[in-house]
């Protein structure tokens, strides 16, 4: 219990002003993970997860490993009686980043597929158990309520599907995901949308979306300038929000572990930094000036009032502060940091920290420890004026250093002289219409430097980091899961309301019909509609979407081209229709310059006695015009097809400008019995400069 809970409410200016609460009670890191677990199903009425989180891959940190809760689930089971589970499981609020084939776990184990997408329901199977008996085995026992195909608006989900054996239950454990990029927001630097690890940006958008501030409430100016300084010092916030909990005890909880307070001036609610700070958002550790000066002309008779923090409050002890090591390729280390005063408390007390849930980095840890530990042994008392209004300064607000220099008249002792600077918490008018200004001590050394100030910037972590301490035989589905950073392709549902009426066609097997897919479909315009929809215009950027043009040769009924990934990834669906008759899709575009052109792809395909499906690069020889209309027949024309058999890879091909290239998959048979739709993703396209 801190020692500055006190019969005066006075005491409670220092945590208000950025004193860090000592813990209740000492507890498990809240940024660890259970990951052998049964999956965990959701609950009606329990709140949409907020994922805040933005990975620096250069420097190992960010991101945060979430185990999402299942609204919906599919079971079952072969003629081996392996058990097939899918899960559709709630992200997070709003679009998060992509999840990759590396970053989704069963237990600890790398299995299973996935299918993510946003603002609708992830997937294309229908919830139910259609477990069935088989001879000679035993029947597993499944969930029987497992939902209903539902909508889930501006929510990101994600499907997955895994097989086990027979013998084994680990079909219903927990499901983890590691979000490198989570929720967009309207980030405050750059003012782009997108990803963010900012606690001024989660703020903003909090009291935008959550408390329903307009612009009019919200100080934006302090909100950057807090921003900056968190930015520059790498207070990095990357967090899964998964309770309902009250928005102002939220920030009064976290605004302290990144060296924040909140404000509010006319009005107007804010953030600042607790330390001095230069104008770039960095520590000051110079001499500090003062905004202004008060004296005896100044401050009312009697109406100085110090409140001195008892000095048992202040004895020496060390803090713990604990934090997670994220590693890119294998789940967080919870850490821990000490820090204290040479000399002092080496066998303790101890005051444990847990910013684990959010804190990715070391000398985050250790400066907020060095912070919690300083204001502590320096800061000494707090103390309230009374002013009149006339005398005082309309330019002071929160977070200001202000001097107090009074002479002192004493019968009984030699005159003294008070004079201290003081951190201003909070300004208000007493009930005669005068200013009251509440303080509370700024200790400086012999220079005029702040001392905590001083402690914080002169932390600095150990700059040890652990690999990760797996052992024993790895049990990924494959070695490549570990590195595999591609992200599957996107396939869901339109849910619908439950006053609507929903039909599931199922025969008596289980088995269900093959459901409808919807894809993001981005047809390339015609000339037409691009001088009618100047939109659709090709933009500046000579491989956008609009840039590329279609062909479906053979008139296949059920194959697609869409962008995902804000245009970023290209994908191509089909042919697959069972016609007898050799079918392909082609996406093609111009060259812009000469060079070495590299992408990635992944491809799902089908061979067999009914179909033998593959992807290509292609490349127009000369003599193709380009023209839509006519389409090429890879056994006749000038086309040149380039084998991509393998199920993924990267490829680096050299063109010259102006050469008409793409990308294609092929139906060599399409015969009756094929149900397979081939389906191609290239991803990571880079031309030559």
């Amino acid at each position: 219990m801190s020692g500055l809970i006190s019969s005066d409410p006075l005491a409670l200016l220092a945590m208000n002003a950025g004193m860090v609460r000592a813990p209740l009670s000492e507890g498990a890191a809240k940024g660890a993970t259970q990951l052998d677990a049964k999956q965990r199903a959701a609950v009606i009425g329990e709140p949409v997860p907020v994922v805040f989180c933005r990975r620096d891959e250069s420097a190992g940190t960010g991101g945060v490993l979430i185990s999402p809760a299942a609204t919906e689930a599919r079971f079952s089971n072969d003629a081996s009686n392996a058990v097939t589970a899918s899960y559709h499981l709630v992200l997070s609020e709003g679009r998060i980043g992509s999840v990759q084939v590396r970053d989704v776990f069963q237990r600890s184990c790398r299995v299973g597929s996935h299918s993510q997408t946003y603002n609708r329901r992830a997937g294309s199977w229908a919830p139910g158990n259609f477990i069935t008996a088989q001879v000679g085995y035993t029947t597993p026992e499944c969930p029987y309520y497992c939902g209903t195909v539902g909508t889930y608006s501006d929510i990101s989900t994600l499907s997955f599907q895994v097989t086990i054996p027979d013998g084994s239950d680990q079909w219903n454990r927990q499901v983890h995901c590691f979000i490198r990029n989570g929720m967009e927001v309207q980030r405050l630097l750059d003012n782009a949308t997108g990803s963010s690890n900012n606690f001024a940006d989660l703020v903003n958008w909090s009291w935008a979306n959550c408390a329903r501030l307009t612009s009019n409430q919200t100080d934006y100016e302090s909100l950057v300038a807090a921003a900056q300084f968190l930015d520059i010092n790498e207070f990095n916030c990357d967090i899964n929000i998964t309770e309902s909990q009250n928005l102002e005890d939220l920030i009064s909880k976290l605004a302290p572990y990144f060296l924040l307070a909140e404000t509010r001036v006319a009005g107007r609610r804010g953030l600042r930094p607790v330390l001095p700070v230069n104008s770039d958002g960095t520590i000051q550790t110079t001499p500090v000036t003062w905004a202004y000066e008060f004296t005896e002309d100044h401050i009312l008779p009697g109406q100085l009032q110090i409140n001195y923090i008892p000095p048992a409050d202040r004895k020496p002890f060390a803090v713990r502060a604990i934090w997670r090591q994220q590693l890119t390729d294998d789940h967080g280390i919870i850490r821990t940091s000490e820090v204290r005063f040479n000399n002092e408390a080496e066998s303790g007390p101890y005051e444990q920290h847990d910013l684990s849930q959010f804190c990715t980095r070391e000398n985050h840890a250790v400066k907020v420890a060095a912070y919690i530990r300083a204001r502590r042994k320096y800061v000494t008392h707090t103390a309230t004026v009374s002013c009149r209004t006339i005398d005082f300064p309309q330019t002071l607000k929160g977070g200001d250093i202000v001097r107090i220099k009074l002479h002192r008249a004493s019968d009984i002792a030699a005159p003294d002289l008070w004079d201290h600077l003081y951190q201003i918490n909070q300004i208000t008018k007493t009930a005669a219409g005068d200013v009251s200004m509440e303080l509370v001590h700024f200790p400086i050394d012999a220079t005029g430097r702040s001392m905590v100030a001083v402690s914080v910037a002169d932390a600095e972590g150990t700059g040890i980091l652990l690999s990760s301490n797996r052992t024993g035989v790895s049990c990924d589905a494959s070695p490549s899961r570990a590195t595999d950073t591609s992200v599957p392709a996107e396939t869901y549902q339109n849910g619908t309301d439950l006053d609507e009426e929903v039909a599931l066609d199922e025969d008596l097997t289980g088995e269900e019909e093959p459901a409808t897919v919807y894809e993001e479909v981005n047809t390339p315009p015609t000339e037409e509609s691009k001088e009618a929809d100047p939109e659709a215009a090709p933009s500046g950027n000579p491989y956008a979407p609009a840039n590329w043009i279609s062909f479906n040769y053979g008139n296949a009924p059920n194959s697609s081209v869409s962008w995902t990934n804000n245009d970023q990834n290209l994908h191509l669906y089909g042919p697959c229709d069972q016609s007898g008759v050799l079918k392909y899709l082609l996406v093609t575009t111009t060259a812009a310059t000469t060079g070495d052109y590299e992408f990635s792809w992944l491809f799902e395909g089908f061979e067999g006695e009914f179909a033998s499906e593959f992807a290509f690069f292609v490349t127009m020889q000369e003599g193709y015009n380009g023209d839509p209309d006519d389409y090429p027949d890879p056994l006749t024309d000038n086309v040149e097809f380039s084998d991509l058999l393998a199920a993924s890879g990267t490829t680096t091909v050299a063109l010259t400008a102006g050469t008409i290239f793409g990308f294609a998959v092929l139906n060599n048979y399409n015969l009756e019995g094929d149900f397979t739709v081939p389906h191609l993703v290239v991803y990571d396209f880079n031309p030559p400069a």
